[in-house]
């Protein structure tokens, strides 16, 4: 029987985060891929923190640019940011990992928009934002 094509697309996301040396050195793990949707974690580690021992804004916007836009790659193109906006709430320095929960608000023809959330171990939203992204014609898999 055919493989889904969402796990198709999946498997080439994963492919993606596993090979891709910037995505590695921040140490996102995915945890849940679908279609408008998805959820990843980051590890709290010394060469990600600001001068204080916060996990840098920087590292906290990758992660985000990242999780949401492998969500919006769901929808069967590859695509790539137009824009991003992160209010950072909280400081990201008493946690073991950051969450990066990235849910679709709108995905047209041509841009595709995801709200983002960071969370800390208990849950606290440590920060919030918005993404948009330019949908390539460039597809993800080959679809018969």
């Amino acid at each position: 029987m055919e493989e889904d094509i969402f796990l198709q697309r999946e498997r080439v996301m994963r492919k993606m985060l596993k090979e891709n040396s910037y995505m590695q050195f921040l140490g996102i793990e995915l945890l849940k891929l679908k279609e408008g949707y998805s959820l990843a974690r980051m590890k709290y580690k010394k060469e990600l923190t600001n001068p204080y021992g916060m996990l840098h804004g920087g590292s906290l916007y990758s992660l985000a640019d990242i999780v949401a836009g492998m969500a919006a790659c769901m929808g069967g193109h590859y695509v790539t940011t137009v824009s991003g906006n992160m209010n950072f709430l909280l400081p990201a320095d008493r946690t073991e990992y950051v969450y990066c929960e990235a849910t679709k608000l709108r995905m047209g023809k041509h841009l595709a928009v995801f709200d983002v959330k960071l969370k800390d171990d208990k849950e606290n939203i440590l920060d919030s934002g918005e993404f948009t992204f330019f949908v390539t014609e460039h597809s993800l898999v080959q679809e018969a």
